[in-house]
């Protein structure tokens, strides 16, 4: 499934909350990025393994858009190429960019492909783009675009899951998902917050045995006096959050959009929660 049929299949009937290709970076893509891929006239031969001409046409047939505007001759397939892409919906976009990174897997095993076209080297510098631009996207083994986990999530993403695996192994699934239901698609962020507590609750019922819900947890915890009393109250109104949000952890009445946004804050959170309480009770 083309990139923007999975975010539009994620996102469902609620609105888009993020554009991640502006003008500037698109620009920057067809200048530092895809003019080393593509064999286009005017230019002396080299070994790029894509022809612009045929690229494009396979494009208008992913995209299902017309020629026109876009006609183009065999002479000028560049410029018709860059027009295009600097019109079409980000969603769009993004789907070329996978297009161009599937196209050099299938052309992975021609002879005359060195290594600097290779489809290693395109998604190196597309990541590399996306990083500088600050654009939450990044080109995985199979040309998929998935969102990006920041580099200090990611160390901490990584430790925590150890943390679960080794000790914790009924909070393992939900914890896997909260991760994956943000990062993976199909996005969800509803889910990731839900699973996210629910990993939660699955460590504080074993850490403290007798507590049926977070909640518990974080009333016991308060009881002790080596725990900042106003930094659990933040994380007892977090928990109120996802339990009173509809869509999230109970049946509700009413449609309410979780974004992205806030099932990040919710996730990063729910991780500094699960080491903290981990490390505490460890101490103690």
């Amino acid at each position: 499934m083309k990139f923007s049929s999975r975010i539009k299949a994620s996102e469902g009937s609620r609105e888009l909350i993020f554009d991640d290709a502006p003008i500037s970076t698109r620009v920057g893509f067809y200048k530092g990025v895809l003019n080393h891929f593509i064999i286009s006239s005017g230019r002396l031969p080299r070994p790029e393994p894509l022809d612009g001409y045929e690229l494009h046409e396979k494009f208008c047939a992913l995209v299902r858009d017309e020629s026109d505007p876009w006609d183009y001759s065999q002479e000028s397939n560049w410029d018709g190429l860059t027009y295009h892409l600097k019109e079409v919906s980000w969603m769009e976009f993004f789907d070329f960019v996978e297009l161009v990174g599937k196209e050099l897997i299938i052309k992975g095993d021609d002879s005359f492909q060195a290594d600097t076209y290779s489809f290693e080297s395109y998604r190196s510098k597309v990541n590399a783009l996306f990083e500088e631009d600050l654009i939450g996207w990044r080109l995985d083994s199979s040309a998929e675009l998935n969102r990006n986990i920041p580099q200090s999530l990611n160390s901490r993403v990584k430790s925590t899951k150890e943390l679960v695996d080794n000790k914790f192994e009924p909070a393992r699934e939900h914890y896997k998902k909260a991760v994956q239901y943000l990062y993976q698609h199909p996005i969800d962020p509803a889910n990731s917050i839900k699973e996210i507590v629910s990993a939660l609750e699955s460590i504080g019922k074993i850490l403290f045995p007798g507590t049926s819900t977070l909640g518990d947890v974080i009333k016991l915890l308060k009881k002790a006096e080596n725990h900042p009393r106003l930094l659990l109250d933040a994380y007892e109104k977090i928990y109120a959050y996802a339990n009173s949000t509809p869509s999230v952890r109970h049946g509700h009445t009413e449609v309410v959009t979780v974004t992205i946004h806030e099932a990040e804050l919710l996730l990063h959170t729910g991780i500094a929660l699960i080491r903290y309480i981990v490390d505490t009770n460890e101490k103690s």
